[in-house]
């Protein structure tokens, strides 16, 4: 189950890059410097979204960053947001999110992911549905119900291609060919 934030106070959308970084001015360097942060989220192809920051240096005259950390890829959607105190968080969704849950993470979180990314989340909401329903259909057909027995799992995962159509509305039908 995905655990909605009702803390999300303002969405931050844009910041893709070091350059087009979320700066925070101030920001505490262990107990007694100051530094600034930076925040950003990360897309490639193939891999997903990953989170990343980079503090400055505070021990060095002038500007100089450090190494920027990274969080492991989530492979469909993420999206930064200040919480209620004004803190950067980060939400994300990952191949192991069931349909219903991938779906509500689109319905609770849209108006908050990168509009360029988009896409990419609603695509990945109709695979994952036509998936499922496809899985439950060859269960189904041998007689069981759905997760019941390591028989109809075994069948399931027995599977090495699941061809289905992807209806988006609007005319718009893709065939998808998954394969393990």
């Amino acid at each position: 189950m995905i655990k909605f934030t009702p803390d999300i106070q303002k969405a931050l959308k844009g910041h893709t890059s070091q350059e087009t970084s979320y700066l925070v001015e101030d920001y505490p360097y262990g107990f007694r410097l100051r530094c600034k942060i930076r925040y950003w989220i990360e897309y490639k192809k193939g891999k997903g979204f990953r989170f990343w920051s980079q503090t400055s240096n505070p021990k060095v005259p002038g500007l100089v960053w450090n190494k920027p950390k990274a969080s492991t890829y989530t492979e469909n959607a993420m999206f930064m947001y200040l919480d209620s105190n004004d803190h950067v968080q980060w939400r994300g969704l990952g191949i192991y999110n069931t349909d219903k849950e991938t779906r509500e993470f689109l319905e609770a979180y849209r108006e908050f992911i990168n509009p360029k990314w988009l896409p990419v989340l609603e695509r990945w909401v109709h695979l994952k549905e036509a998936y499922e329903k496809k899985k439950a259909e060859l269960v189904a057909a041998n007689g069981e119900k759905p997760g019941m027995t390591h028989e109809n799992i075994a069948a399931v995962h027995a599977v090495e291609t699941v061809k289905f159509e992807v209806n988006y509305g609007g005319g718009r039908v893709e065939e998808v060919e998954v394969k393990k």
